[in-house]
């Protein structure tokens, strides 16, 4: 009986616990937001103030633009709090909100290939290279909640001088979407290996560093490596960008003797083999022959690099022999 009592009272108890909680919710005092992040097209009274019950869900003024911010100033929030019968007075004459609507930038890229796509059937070549002129003030902001969609509106392409101009749109055919107008070039293009992050002098090439790039067919010279074969297994001579054609002067098979390093001067006939300690006087990669200085006997000869740190000579020390 007891325990029964005891557990009514508890259940009362958290009740009236509740309903105090709800009605000291109710009572308190609407609180200005100073920063707000807005989703919608509008702004309600419930963006810039909490604790305003039913009121919160009123429209009151258009949101920015997307990626775009307003600064609320005190005076102009004293007078929507009075118009709306808000009790809520400024702490003083600097208290202001910013309201910032939340956006998404739309990929160039995404832009470039529904470019190709409009542009190819119009007559310009599927493999084109689209080079947009006013790409710098090309910055689209849609609402973050959109999908990045991009159309292509009243496109006009001139093949003799291979120009276009039009006007794309984003989210598309969306009523709120956003346009701008671009122009630009159509040119030839080839497909082209290139480095997909920085590589250095040291650092050997693999499958997995190369990525392949459209490029216009102008850039493609003769000595632009098309052939990632002729990439794979190289090192860069230096420093090479991502995303830039290379040329074939730019890498070397893997160095596996340095400049100034020591190295193992092997010499082989039919009967012995003479090994001595020498100084390498140029870098080196697994058959290349290049020139040693002997240690003791300070003699420079032309070697044949077998491996790291390893040299042989022919006697005599002559390169053409060294080759063969």
């Amino acid at each position: 009986m007891i325990r029964r009592l005891c557990l009514r009272a508890t259940i009362a108890g958290l009740v009236l616990a509740a309903a105090f909680g709800t009605v000291r919710a109710a009572e308190l005092p609407p609180q200005l937001k100073t920063s707000i992040v807005l989703t919608g097209d509008a702004i309600t009274l419930g963006d810039i103030w909490d604790n305003i019950g039913d009121k919160a869900s009123t429209p009151l003024a258009n949101a920015p633009a997307p990626g775009k911010r307003i600064t609320l100033e005190t005076r102009w929030l004293a007078a929507v709090a009075q118009s709306y019968g808000i009790d809520w007075r400024p702490s003083s004459p600097f208290e202001r909100a910013v309201a910032e609507r939340a956006g998404q930038s739309v990929d160039i890229r995404t832009i470039e290939t529904e470019l190709k796509e409009a542009l190819a059937l119009e007559g310009a070549p599927r493999n084109a290279t689209v080079e947009i002129s006013n790409r710098q003030q090309l910055h689209i902001v849609i609402p973050a909640t959109a999908t990045p969609t991009v159309a292509v509106k009243d496109l006009a392409y001139d093949p003799r001088m291979n120009r276009f101009q039009a006007v794309v749109e984003s989210p598309a055919g969306a009523p709120n979407s956003v346009r701008f107008k671009v122009m630009g070039n159509v040119f030839a293009s080839a497909r082209i290996p290139v480095l997909a992050h920085p590589m250095g002098r040291g650092e050997v090439i693999t499958e997995a560093d190369i990525q392949w790039v459209d490029v216009r067919e102008e850039v493609v010279r003769r000595d632009i490596v098309t052939n990632p074969r002729l990439l794979i297994g190289q090192e860069p001579r230096y420093q090479l960008r991502a995303g830039a054609p290379i040329r074939t002067a730019e890498v070397q098979k893997p160095v596996v003797v340095g400049k100034n390093s020591s190295v193992t001067i092997m010499l082989r006939s039919k009967f012995m083999t003479l090994t001595a300690q020498g100084r390498a006087a140029e870098d080196g990669s697994v058959g290349d022959v290049i020139r040693v200085t002997n240690i003791q006997s300070k003699q420079t000869v032309d070697a044949k690099v077998e491996g790291p740190g390893q040299v042989s000579v022919m006697p005599g020390g002559l390169r053409s022999l060294a080759q063969n």
